[in-house]
Order: C-alpha cells, then structure tokens, then sequence
C-alpha cells in the first residue's frame, strides 16, 4: 500500500471566477488539514492558472487538439475533422482520463455549476462529468460530488449525463435542497443524499479579517455586478448592449445613484475577474451620463483579482448588495447584512434557510423604488439580523466540519 493518498478534484477552476476559486480553495484547505499527507491535483477548464493560483497540478478537463478558429466559416473542414478526428480524438481523450486517475484514491466534484447545461449544451460540462465519472469507476477510485448545485438541464442527453455520473458516486451531496428536488424531478432519487451548505463557508476565518471594519466615518455599501443578459444567461460574449443588460445596468444606476446622493460610500465590487470589469465601466459611464455627482472618495472601485482581494473589500464594507451568489455568501460569511438581485433559485434557498427571504428581490422584477426600500430595512434591522448571521454561519461551519470528516473517513476506509 502506498503511504501517501491521493485525491483529484474536477471543477469548473482557472476562470476567473472568484466564487469557483474560493471552492477550490476551501476544500483544499479542509482537506489538507484533515490529511496533511495527501497528493492533490486537479482537472479543470484552465490548468495553468488553477496550477499558479492553487499550487498544485493541474490537467485539463477536455484536451482540444485543433484551434476553435480555424473551425470558424468553414463548414467542409467541420464536418471531415468530425468525421476523420473527432472519434479517434474522443477515444485518446477517454484513454487519457482513465490514466490521470491512475493510483488515485478519490475523485471529488466540489461544486462549480458542473451538473448544468446553461452556456455549454449536453456536449460540455454534462458529458465531461460523466466521461470522467467512468474513467473513475474503471480505475476502481471512490467518486464523490461534494456540495453541488444542479440545473438547468434542458437537454435530454444532459440529463442522461449527469444521472449516470450521480449514479456512479460512492458519495452524493447538494448545496441545498432545490438541487436534490430538481433532480427527484427528473428522474433521480436517492434517499441517503445529503445536503451540506456551500463549501466557500468552510473557508478559514483568520484569512478574511472576519470582524474588520472601515475606518470611514461613512457607511460603505458594497455593491456587486454581474454581466447580467438574462435568467441563465445568454452568453458573455453576446450583444452587450441588449434589453436585459441594459435595464440591469440602468437599475444599478439609479440605486448608486441613491446611495450617493444619501452620503453612503459605495464600494463596486465584481464576482467575476473575466466578465465584471466591463461591467464595471459601464456602471461608471452610465452615472457619468446621469450627470450623478459625488464627492472624491464615496465611490470606489478598487482592483480585484482573487477571491482574497474580494473578501477584503468586502470585509471593509457594512452591508453588501449583489448580484453574484458567492458575494452573498462571502457577505454572510463575515458576518454583513445582505441583500441579493436574484436569478437563480440558488439565491432563494440560501437567503430562506437564513430567515432572510425578504431581502432577495428578482432582479428581473425589481426596480430602484423597491430596491431603496428593502435596503432600508436592511439597515434598520442589521443588529438583529447580524446576531441572526453569525449563529447560522456557525451552523453551517458546522455541518462542513461534518462532510469533511466523511470525506476523510471515506479515504482512510479499506
């Protein structure tokens, strides 16, 4: 038997998503802990920046051997590279996937919108998980989906996918409750599923200056972004200026633009290091246009590249307002009254297993009236609601300590 264990994550890593990022990180931490013995690597979208980011190794989750480009306009091309390539390509790509996992004890799926079909159809992240589901089974290591989130599966084929790799789990649990009744609807039920809360909770406090405040005589207001086109999103790269997008951004507006006016300093903060900072401009152009006058200081939008950066800005803000699901659970992480634009129904589950249903408004529905309101009572109660906070935080700590542990102990059975 080899002394050392070894464990492989697969995620959606090296995107520049901050709340992907803080998964990772997370887990790692909880793990290494637990296991200081343990070899990590991971398979993700990026490998080089999860390697420098996270410093382990990395391998990516699907090799592509001709540019995207060169498939771009030409038809005749496309259909012989999938002819001709295509499968032998795929089976290289399976044979490699059972020689990554090769002496690996575990292959865990942590979160990170892996068991959804949103932006990449059936043939991305649904079939992905399922190809390296197998390869696991085949080299006889214990698969485990760790906290996960699912949906929407629009697909068929998606749906087939991601109910076979589940089926192939040792160990299967959700984020919350709507993931395990979403998948009760579609046809996959199992009664010993458990639900643990997002893994960015078991991140380690001493890092994040959980009790820091600004030393601002004014009240910072964190206000998130997000490159909204949409419920589940059309992608990144499409029509920046549409409808949606641009009735998001003129929401935004008029909220900042109230919180200025009222002498509250506005902190922008971003969940996404790829997509947001646009957003940012945008924001920014459009309270120029408004002609929104402020004072030199009250409105702040300082670099953020990590998730660390981000939890420390968030860390000198008092109440935060967003978009973006992991700024929400960073904010009750540190112990912030929040308020979230909903799009998912993810935001639902957390905010009312936290009693703080009230304060998650649609962020297709809402408009700056009901947004100025709810924030106020948001202020009002934040005492009340901070205590509030603090005591589920440390329940759901809890109950990661919990999951870690099965984890471990899963590793160490013979």
């Amino acid at each position: 038997m080899r002394n050392r264990t070894k464990v492989t994550f697969l995620g959606n890593f090296g995107q520049r998503n901050l709340g992907n990022e803080a998964t990772l990180a997370a887990v790692l931490h909880n793990l290494q802990v637990r296991l200081p013995e343990t070899d990590v690597n991971c398979i993700c979208p990026n490998p080089g920046i999860t390697a420098t980011t996270h410093k382990i190794p990395a391998i990516p989750i699907h090799e592509v051997f001709v540019k995207p480009e060169l498939l771009q306009g030409n038809f005749l091309f496309k259909s012989l590279r999938k002819v001709i390539l295509g499968v032998p390509m795929e089976i290289y790509r399976w044979i490699k996937a059972f020689g990554v996992l090769r002496n690996t004890e575990m292959l865990i799926v942590p979160g990170t919108q892996m068991l959804s079909d949103n932006l990449t159809g059936p043939w991305g992240f649904p079939y992905l998980v399922f190809r390296w589901s197998v390869a696991a089974k085949l080299q006889k290591c214990k698969l485990a989906f760790v906290s996960v989130g699912v949906g929407p599966l629009h697909h068929p084929m998606s749906k087939l996918f991601v109910k076979l790799a589940l089926l192939l789990a040792n160990s299967r649990s959700y984020r919350d409750d709507s993931s395990r009744q979403y998948l009760r609807s579609i046809g996959f039920y199992r009664t010993s599923d458990r639900v643990y809360p997002d893994l960015a909770f078991s991140l380690p406090l001493p890092t994040i200056a959980r009790g820091y405040r600004s030393e601002r005589d004014k009240c910072v207001i964190a206000v998130g972004v997000i490159d909204y086109r949409g419920q589940f999103g059309l992608s990144p790269n499409q029509l920046s200026g549409n409808d949606t997008y641009s009735r998001y951004i003129d929401l935004v507006t008029d909220f900042v633009a109230w919180l200025l006016e009222n002498a509250y300093t506005v902190r922008l903060v971003i969940g996404d290091a790829a997509y947001d900072p646009q957003v940012l401009a945008d924001l920014k152009e459009t309270l120029k246009k408004k002609g929104v006058r402020y004072q030199d200081r009250q409105l702040l939008a300082e670099p953020i590249e990590t998730f660390e950066e981000l939890l420390l800005q968030l860390a000198t803000s008092d109440f935060i307002v967003s978009p973006r699901f992991h700024n929400i659970v960073f904010g009750l992480l540190l112990n912030r009254p929040v308020m979230a634009l909903s799009y998912h129904e993810k935001f639902s589950a957390l905010l009312e297993s936290l009693d703080l249903a009230r304060f998650n408004l649609s962020i297709d529905h809402a408009d700056a009236e009901s947004l100025i309101e709810r924030f106020c009572e948001l202020t009002r109660d934040s005492h009340a609601l901070e205590q509030k906070i603090s005591q589920r935080v440390s329940e759901y700590r809890a109950k990661l300590d919990e999951q870690y542990e099965r984890i471990v102990n899963s590793l160490c059975a013979e």
